[in-house]
């Protein structure tokens, strides 16, 4: 049995798990009837794959984005593999590691739990640091921010993305408090790590990263000041001016109304996280591309 597309070798039978990245129905070049092309990838690259037979009903049981089971022999076609396509089963939800068909950090829940405590241990704000640790006392939060992505495709556009981007974030903040000692250290380290927060709920990860409902309606701006506001609810007497200046940095952190931003940057340690965000995507997508040998 193959594993991944990366090890597909002619005149294999295999089968195996793929997302369906693109299919069309195409004519036979003497016109007498369709076969169906598509698209399979996985984490490791993507190949082409063929059916002959019963083509509208094995098109008609997957789309777009599906985690399909697939068997079939491998053969090659223009010094490159493709796969004449025997069957081809639509998997649940469930049934998908998600692992398997995108990139990703490999970071695990139980480092990115360390690092937030570390972090937490660094406050010497007590309102911040009781915030941070009702956070990491939800399991379910430091898995979401373990594994989701910072973006679908523009930076850090893989699984464990978010946390790479965020904890980028809270090293830059931690360095530049020590240049400038007249920025309040806490909020922007706080603010820095809990920014784009919203990412959690805001893309569907499957066989490929997409908005899901939530994230275009109301988009991760708002989900993740929502998401932050409920966590202080409960806290004591948390400090009115400190939860509007860091609900106020992570509604501005793009900056610029064209940006997205909901309204500028109107004390330091905001205009200081907005630059933080722009800077560390940046080097991202430098550094992605330079690793891909394309041009920006």
């Amino acid at each position: 049995m193959s594993s991944f597309i990366g090890d597909l070798k002619p005149g294999v039978q295999m089968q195996r798990v793929y997302a369906v990245k693109n299919k069309k129905l195409l004519p036979f070049r003497d016109g007498s009837g369709f076969f169906l092309a598509l698209t399979l990838s996985d984490k490791t690259g993507q190949v082409g794959g063929r059916v002959w037979e019963q083509v509208e009903e094995v098109s008609n049981c997957c789309v777009v984005g599906d985690v399909v089971k697939v068997t079939g022999l491998v053969s090659e076609y223009n010094g490159v593999a493709q796969i004449s396509l025997y069957s081809i089963t639509a998997c649940n939800d469930e049934n998908i590691d998600m692992e398997c068909f995108l990139p990703s950090t490999e970071v695990s829940v139980e480092f990115v739990w360390e690092e937030w405590l570390n972090i937490t241990s660094s406050l010497k704000n007590p309102y911040l640091q009781s915030l941070l640790t009702v956070m990491v006392k939800d399991k379910g939060f430091v898995e979401g921010i373990a594994k989701a992505p910072a973006s679908k495709r523009n930076h850090h556009s893989f699984l464990g993305g978010l946390w790479q981007h965020s904890r980028g974030l809270v090293a830059a903040a931690e360095g530049l408090a020590r240049v400038y000692p007249q920025m309040d250290r806490d909020l922007l380290v706080t603010a820095a790590l809990l920014h784009d927060l919203g990412k959690m709920e805001e893309y569907r990860c499957r066989a490929t990263i997409d908005f899901d409902d939530a994230g275009s309606l109301s988009g991760h701006v708002v989900l993740g000041v929502g998401l932050v506001e409920r966590y202080i609810s409960q806290i004591p007497d948390f400090p009115e001016v400190l939860r509007k200046k860091l609900l106020h940095m992570i509604v501005i952190h793009h900056g610029e109304y064209e940006w997205q931003s909901l309204k500028r940057p109107e004390f330091l340690e905001a205009a200081i996280l907005h630059q933080l965000d722009m800077l560390d995507a940046m080097v991202e997508m430098f550094t992605s591309a330079e690793g891909e040998g394309r041009e920006m």
